[in-house]
């Protein structure tokens, strides 16, 4: 039952009423729908491969595509079924002639064409953003409605991006199921085919941008873009041939005539890369038309108008004004000095980055030695995770089991990825499969991978290198620093060719930004990293012979010797815009071996937080005037306000109201965090690591003492509340053994530590309540983070305060609330702890709070009603990922090594 036969026939509730067409994919029928009284266009498979499993493949394949697809410019379908055995497609019935149909009569008005175009880039860019390309676009499968509405057709020879195969051989039938959008077999019309699609090779979305690109040539001329008698000789045009540009007639915009040689362009990385550029760029032609102008920067060609003589006499002096500029320009180019110029190598490709907070100041990006891979840590669907990218392929595929990372690097063979996520330093295979502990690293930032499968790694920030067999074991110290010239971190390994030495940065403690920290080389059996560069970051050697590393937002490059590990000459600027982070140093950019540039854009980063006073309602008014890296704000019981600000090494600073501006309150090297006012506003608690562990210190408030230490321990201790009578410290410690765990330490007499909450769980943020007998916390036993409250004496048990996720817990000073974060909304609990009714929650306002570290962002003020909090003023800039190929080639030109 196939063709005319099928004329009046009935396909479950569809009721056949003409013959629309054929293709390679089946038939297409006009056909009421007698149970919604509508018109449909039906798609049946023809009765002769009803039982091809490959052909029912294809054509179940083509459904799921079209389902995907949801836009005003895309033919809709509305549904999948099958009546004795004939599988068909129920597809929305267009109206109205096809774009081939429109072509008999001629080439189509500039202004028609524009907005034909228009609609056609609208939906292509709603299918590439699903991930799925046409591969058959032509004016046979474009509809124009009659109220001009433009509909694409026929996604059957789509395919999505992530479904690239191997490479097979282009004499195979493409109408095996496995093989039909693998690279090799060509697909899609003759004349509108890419020449990497007419060779075979591997098609992406640029391969729909050039079809898009004949669609719009036929258009303008009324001509197809290539032609030939037969098959072969239109295929052996598109490969040899250019389109004739003389045909395009005389009112064509110049943006447009530029647009169109771009998406017409034979090398794929070369031609226009993404649809939506094409689209805006027509939108941009169609404005300036709609204005009387042939393009947005030129006047209109083709209409005819007289010059005053006010217009003559304007653009003859213009004209004389412009050619005496002209002049000066050329003898000054004559007699000038010839100098190096910085020119931006050709992308690869650029795309949007999401980066997660907590990892912004890590190396969240590698390239493989060949540069073949690219890998980086991003977030997607608010879960942060390791992608990976074959420079081949348009999709990055997320590797399972790397939740949480925080930074990546690749092993010497490309077969492995090192990362940090959840206190270990991992490995994961490149092919996937689950990831494998190699070693403890508390709060890893960066990783190099030796030739002799050693890492060099850093563990956490104020800390020195370490190193660890790749196969896991213990770590070892490779470097120690020089407590007598300040440092107080060792950053940002590279394992130099031959594995003899390895680069680093070197961090002082007199430094507010890491642009100001020391490059360095240690070479093993030396005792002293050698220095190399002052005032620099994150070097990495390339094997142009050049030292790169970064400063200010900017790439710089020196010649460096590697035999005698010396660089020579001046560094020069070699790339700007370049995303560095100057509390730790971090460069968002890797290099491979083979000369690709992979870099985050965005220059140096600024902070977006500000300290503000908030009231119950959520009205905010500004405590300081500058914007910092504040976090940890803790009022005193005066009215008082201790914070914390990030740099090249933290510090704690005071403010005090009725006086103007900070007062710096910490000054050893080292980081100094999280104050803690004691109940009586005399001393402050904090936390300070120098090197290793970050330790319990107390000083008094007045500053006028020196620094007395609480506590040491091997693991970081996080102080959090001291008990009113102030006797007890409630701190959290980080244990990679039974994770974060609640202690008390006794401020009187003996400071023996006394377990709180020890777990297989993370506890933290304990705050003690006014009357000092129970203590507030955060815990995820239940799989999330929740707010609970237990006694400080007596075994009693505790009591689960949110129910919808809570952290960092603050109480009311009269103890009728306790207060916490829910995202970025405070709630307030009305809580009875001796009556045990259960708490009444009120969600009191939502801020931008700053949550890209674990730590408390918020305290509330003596009066119940004042919060202090650290928000964010705006959004960050859009970051952009860039791989640039062939860099070496414009290194080499602008800083000469002599060699």
């Amino acid at each position: 039952m196939t063709g005319t036969t099928m004329i009046g026939q009935t396909l479950s509730h569809y009721r056949i009423l003409e013959k629309l067409g054929a293709g390679g994919m089946g038939e297409v029928y006009r056909a009421e729908d007698t149970n919604l009284s509508r018109q449909v266009a039906i798609k049946v498979l023809p009765d002769e491969f009803a039982h091809d499993a490959e052909r029912l493949a294809r054509f179940e394949r083509e459904a799921k595509l079209l389902a995907s697809l949801n836009h005003p410019n895309i033919a809709a379908i509305h549904g999948l079924e099958e009546h004795q055995g004939k599988r068909f497609l129920v597809l929305e019935l267009v109206e109205g002639q096809t774009l081939a149909e429109r072509l008999k009569k001629g080439r189509i008005p500039l202004e028609e064409t524009l907005d034909i175009c228009r609609q056609m880039a609208e939906g292509l860019e709603a299918a590439h953003e699903k991930g799925v390309i046409h591969r058959d676009l032509k004016p046979a499968n474009l509809k124009v409605t009659p109220e001009g509405k433009v509909k694409v057709l026929d996604f059957g020879l789509a395919k999505a991006f992530y479904e690239q195969a191997a490479p097979v051989d282009p004499s195979r039938s493409p109408t095996i199921t496995e093989q039909m959008t693998a690279p090799g077999v060509i697909l899609g019309t003759a004349a509108y085919m890419s020449p990497e699609q007419a060779r075979g090779k591997t098609v992406d979305k640029r391969a729909d941008i050039w079809a898009f690109g004949c669609v719009l040539y036929e258009c303008l001329t009324g001509k197809r873009t290539f032609q030939g008698e037969t098959i072969t000789e239109t295929v052996a045009a598109i490969l040899k041939s250019e389109p004739d540009w003389d045909l395009l007639p005389g009112n064509i915009p110049a943006i447009v005539r530029s647009l169109l040689r771009r998406c017409l362009h034979k090398d794929p990385s070369r031609r226009q890369h993404d649809i939506v550029d094409v689209r805006i760029e027509i939108e941009e032609a169609l404005a300036a038309l709609s204005r009387g102008m042939s393009s947005p920067s030129e006047p209109g060609v083709g209409a005819s108008r007289g010059l005053s003589w006010r217009q003559v006499v304007q653009w003859t002096i213009a004209g004389t004004v412009g050619l005496t500029v002209l002049c000066t320009l050329l003898i000054w180019y004559l007699i000038a000095p010839e100098t190096p110029t910085r020119m931006t190598p050709a992308v690869r490709f650029a795309m949007p980055i999401t980066i997660h907070q907590s990892t912004s100041d890590r190396a969240i990006l590698a390239v493989s030695t060949d540069g073949t891979r690219l890998v980086y840590v991003a977030e997607q669907a608010g879960k942060r995770q390791l992608f990976l990218r074959a420079m081949d392929q348009l999709n990055a595929v997320p590797l399972d089991g790397t939740e949480n990372a925080l930074a990546a690097f690749f092993s010497p063979d490309g077969r492995w990825i090192g990362f940090f996520a959840d206190g270990k330093l991992k490995k994961t295979a490149i092919t996937g499969g689950a990831p494998t502990v190699i070693c403890e690293a508390v709060d890893g930032y960066s990783g190099s991978w030796g030739m002799d499968d050693t890492i060099i790694f850093v563990p956490r920030w104020n800390s020195v290198l370490l190193s660890v067999p790749a196969i896991g074991g213990t770590p070892k110290i490779v470097t120690t620093l020089d407590i007598s010239k300040g440092e107080v971190a060792h950053m940002w390994p590279q394992v130099l060719p031959g594995g003899k030495a390895t680069l680093l940065t070197v961090v002082p403690g007199d430094i507010t930004s890491m642009d100001d920290a020391r490059i360095a080389v240690r070479v093993i059996g030396e005792a002293e990293p050698r220095t190399l560069v002052r005032g620099g970051t994150f070097a990495r050697y390339v094997a142009t012979g050049h030292l790169i590393y970064a400063r200010k937002g900017t790439l710089l490059a020196v010649p460096f010797d590697l035999d005698r590990l010396q660089v020579s000459g001046s560094p020069a600027t070699v790339l700007d815009g370049l995303l560095t982070y100057p509390t730790t140093g971090a460069a968002q950019f890797a290099i491979s071996d083979t000369g690709t540039l992979a870099y985050i854009s965005g220059g140096a980063y600024k902070p977006d937080l500000s300290l503000v006073l908030v009231d119950r309602r959520g009205v905010a008014r500004p405590l300081l005037p500058d914007r910092a890296e504040y976090t940890e704000p803790a009022f005193s019981p005066d009215g008082r306000v201790a914070v914390s600000i990030r740099a090249a090494v933290d510090d704690i600073w005071l403010f005090d109201p009725r006086r103007p501006g900070l007062s710096r309150f910490t000054f050893g090297a080292g980081d100094n965090r999280r104050p803690v006012w004691t109940p009586d506003g005399n001393r402050i608690v904090f936390t300070w690591g120098h090197t290793g562990a970050r330790n319990l210190f107390w000083k008094t408030a007045d500053g006028g003492s020196e620094p007395e230490q609480l506590l040491t321990g091997e693991h970081d201790q996080i102080p959090q509340s001291v008990s009113p009578d102030g006797t007890l410290l409630a701190y959290w410690e980080a244990n990679p053994n039974t994770l974060r765990d609640i202690w008390l330490l006794p401020l009187r007499g003996e400071r023996k530590p006394q377990p709180f909450m020890v777990t297989s769980f993370d506890e933290w943020a304990p705050k003690f309540s006014p009357d000092g007998r129970w203590i507030a916390y955060t815990s995820n036993e239940s799989g999330r983070a929740e707010i609970y409250v237990k006694a400080v004496q007596g075994t009693g048990g505790k009591r689960q305060i949110s129910t919808g996720g809570g952290m960092w817990p603050v109480w009311s000073h009269n103890m009728g609330e306790l207060f916490f974060l829910n995202g970025n909304r405070l709630m307030a609990a009305k809580i009875d702890l001796e009556s045990g009714r259960p708490p009444s929650l009120e969600s009191l306002f939502e801020m931008r709070l700053d949550q890209s570290r674990p730590t408390s962002s918020y305290d509330i003020a003596l009066d119940d009603r004042t919060f202090v909090m650290v928000v964010q003023d705006e959004q960050q800039p859009a970051r952009e990922l860039r791989v640039f190929l062939n860099w070496f080639e414009e290194l080499k030109r602008l800083v000469p090594t002599g060699k």
